[in-house]
């Protein structure tokens, strides 16, 4: 049913509610001031199908509403072209089940990933877990499924069965370090929330070495917007008690600084933020990695975590 729009707005107005609201329901605003209350339906990008409260059912202009209803019309069609990426778009025949391999000219770098027929049956939106490698593994191309121990028990079915979630694992380049390519990892990761329906409020970062130097630079750079992450040695900065609310794991081996990552674990709780730290001084810098993603609980901990 379309309505010239001031005639909508007075017949909703006027007219007496006769259910419940819905939890979907909110107030829509015309750009002469003019308001009711009503449920999102569907919408196309020019108009947005509303029902009111006694279930009649409008098609209002976007042209003719608010720039706050606008923008809540533009999340929709996004949410919902989010939740078709995995039956279609770039990414939906990479979900396989299998570690899937794609090349650098899709998104910058060389990256894996891996994804299980279970997503598309969640109703939920599911969490991305990305892993970035140390400095031995860096290459100009890898052997597809060849990975680092954290994200490789993650994608196992017997973890996978209770954390259910898009795993990425991208490859950097000889003679480069991972905060060269910071612009680039958040690109990606910002290519596959925006193409999937990834809950953004459970990003989770993992790193070993240089990778978990890697994640530190992710985290400097949006504070705010990773739920957790795990350190295998790497670093551990003070300034980050002030300036990050990222959950922070840190597992550390006796050839790294014990002490001052204990230091800033102990800063960050004591600032009510949520940090865990284990120290192993009998351990290698090469053993930590297998030490991390073999302790127990730490991925129930990891995805226990919902950013703030």
């Amino acid at each position: 049913m379309k309505l010239f729009l001031p005639l909508l707005f007075l017949c909703l107005a006027l007219s007496p509610d006769s259910q419940a609201e819905s939890p979907a329901s909110r107030t829509w605003t015309s750009l002469t001031g003019q308001s009711f209350e009503g449920s999102l339906t569907s919408a196309s990008e020019d108009s947005a199908t509303v029902r009111r409260s006694d279930g009649k059912t409008f098609d209002v202009p976007l042209s003719k509403l608010s720039e706050a209803d606008r923008a809540v019309v533009r999340q929709y069609l996004t949410d919902l072209s989010r939740a078709e990426g995995l039956s279609e778009g770039p990414f939906a025949d990479k979900i396989t089940g299998e570690w899937v391999k794609v090349p650098k000219e899709e998104q910058g770098l060389v990256y894996q990933i891996f994804g299980s027929s279970k997503l598309k049956r969640l109703k939920e939106p599911f969490p991305l877990f990305v892993h970035l490698h140390g400095a031995g593994a860096r290459a100009e191309d890898v052997e597809t499924g060849k990975i680092e121990i954290a994200p490789e028990r993650l994608s196992k079915e017997e973890l996978y069965d209770d954390f259910p979630c898009l795993i990425i694992v991208p490859l950097c380049p000889p003679d480069t370090s991972w905060g060269d390519h910071t612009s680039t990892l958040e690109k990606l990761i910002d290519t596959l929330t925006n193409s999937l329906p990834i809950d953004r409020n459970r990003i989770y970062l993992s790193g070993y070495s240089m990778g978990a130097r890697g994640i530190g630079s992710l985290i400097e750079s949006r504070p705010n917007f990773y739920a957790a992450a795990l350190f295998a040695d790497g670093e551990a900065k003070e300034s980050w008690v002030d300036t990050v609310d990222t959950a922070l794991w840190f597992t550390f081996s006796g050839e790294r600084d014990l002490a001052g990552a204990e230091k800033v674990a102990n800063a960050y709780r004591s600032a009510g933020k949520i940090a865990h730290f284990e120290g192993f001084p009998d351990h290698t810098h090469n053993q930590i990695h297998w030490t991390l993603a073999k302790t127990e609980g730490v991925y129930e901990w990891c995805f226990s975590q919902v950013r703030k």
